[in-house]
Formats: structure tokens, sequence, C-alpha cells
């Protein structure tokens, strides 16, 4: 990795330390209250009754890791039907490392899941961070980078788009869900951003590189 490239994992791995030690020094704890407590109403019911709440519910499936394994599968079996061996291997070490870092990171904190409102799904793991949001925005992203060589010039941008979308439209359902707080979420989008500049060459494809 160059000098050049190494500058944004850098900058993100020292943005998600800083996060981190604001996170658990308490310094941000009226944020987290009060991400928590906006999808809720004066009863502590959340807004939007049970329409609001399948609807999240559906959304936050979008990270879970059947989901994502299917989905990392299938585009490293593309990959690789259209030849290119080198960055399938690229792709998939990428992929497999970013499932590893929840797990991982989670042990490595093991903050308790918020317990100021109810928790409308199941959730068993730590908090920190959130592994939904980490797949749902970093093995899509990869996914994005993995296909990129092979997409339309004009399909990208909407492609980029529609990654960040799901990942903001699932981060925002783990706090409506009650099961994150909202600086969990946030670390885990830093986590994503660090891991993913790391492998950006090395997902760089060349056509006439197999």
């Amino acid at each position: 990795m160059s000098s050049k490239s190494f500058a944004m994992p850098l900058l993100f791995a020292v943005l998600f330390s800083v996060w981190m030690v604001l996170t658990f020094s308490g310094a941000l704890a009226p944020f987290d209250e009060a991400g928590l407590l906006m999808f809720r109403d004066d009863s502590l019911a959340p807004v939007g009754g049970q329409t609001m709440v399948a609807v999240m519910t559906g959304v936050t499936h979008l990270g879970d890791s059947i989901t994502a394994i299917v989905a990392a599968v299938l585009a490293i079996g593309y990959v690789l039907l259209r030849g290119a061996c080198k960055l399938a291997v690229w792709g998939s070490l990428a992929l497999v490392g970013l499932f590893l870092l929840s797990p991982l990171l989670k042990l490595l904190f093991g903050r308790a899941r918020p317990d100021i409102v109810e928790h409308l799904v199941h959730a068993s793991t730590n908090s920190f961070p959130s592994g939904h949001a980490i797949r749902s925005f970093g093995i899509y992203l990869l996914i994005f980078m993995i296909l990129r060589g092979f997409l339309p010039r004009h399909l990208r941008t909407p492609a980029v788009v529609v990654v960040l979308l799901v990942a903001l439209a699932t981060g925002i359902s783990r706090v409506y869900l009650g099961v994150h707080w909202p600086t969990d979420v946030i670390a885990s989008w830093l986590v994503t951003f660090t891991w993913v500049t790391i492998w950006q060459e090395k997902l760089s494809y060349k056509k006439d590189v197999v």
C-alpha cells in the first residue's frame, strides 16, 4: 500500500479511536439517549406504531449475516466466471475479514445493549459496534468495489447511492428497534470506512489482468 493510499485508512482509524474514547467516557451519553428516545412517544411506544415496526424490521434484515453472505458469494462467483481470479481472491479476503471484525470488536469492547427502551427484535451479543450496520454498509460497498470494473460507467454512481441509502436505513433501523445506541452505529460506519479503504487498491480491477 502506497503512502497516499495509507492516509485514508489511517484517518478513519483515528476518527474511530476518537469516537470510541468519547463514547466510553460517557461524553456522548446524552446524544445516545436522545437518539433512542426520538423514536419513542411519551409512553415509550415506537413512533409509527406496528406498521413502522414492521417496516424497520424488514429493513434491518438487509444487514443479516445470511443476506450478506449470499450477496458476497454471488459477487465472488460472478467475477470468477469472468476470469478475474486475483480479484476474487482479494475480494474474498476483504469480505471475510469484514465479517470477522464485528464479533471481534464486540468481544473487545463488551458494551451492553440499550436498556432505556424495549428491544423490538431479538439481540443477544454485545452492542458496540453494530454488526448489522457494518454488514449493510461494508459488505455491499465491497461488493460494489469488486463488481465496479464490470459495471457500465453510468450505473456506478447510482449503485453507490443505493449502497449508502441501504447503510443509512439499516443503521437507523437498529436504533429505532432499540437494540443499538446511535454511537454504536456511527462507530460501525467509521470501522467500515477504515476497512474498505485498506482494500481499495487490491480491488481495482483491470481487464487485462486476471
